[in-house]
């Protein structure tokens, strides 16, 4: 699927982020699943557009995957997401309009 998008599409999905508590050994470890909705701005491939060393410095432990994806969520935030930790992934299709919700937006100045 996610060799399917392109920056522009409309997308929904859930993402899962790994907590780790290292004050314990082992360390515990949490999966927290969040759900975004948003258009791609960026899919990078990480293999042929690499991460600057500075950048997996910063956070060395994070477990990165091929692809980045940048998304414009609906409350205008940017956001970046690894598709190794992306589930139930989804294109959101706008459905068209038919004649009557058209004329109407027309009355409203939409």
């Amino acid at each position: 699927m996610i060799a399917n998008l392109n920056a522009g599409n409309k997308v929904k999905f859930q993402y899962v982020e790994r907590i780790r508590d290292f004050a314990f050994f082992p360390a515990n470890t949490v999966y927290d699943v969040s759900e975004y909705e948003g258009t791609i701005l960026e899919m990078r491939d990480t293999q042929e557009n690499q991460l600057e060393y500075k950048t997996v410095m910063k956070h060395p432990e994070i477990e990165r995957s091929r692809f980045l994806i940048t998304v414009k969520l609906s409350d205008n935030k940017i956001k970046s997401f690894y598709d190794g930790r992306v589930i139930n992934l989804q294109e959101v299709k706008e459905v068209p309009k038919n004649f009557l919700q058209r004329t109407l937006d027309k009355l409203r100045g939409k």
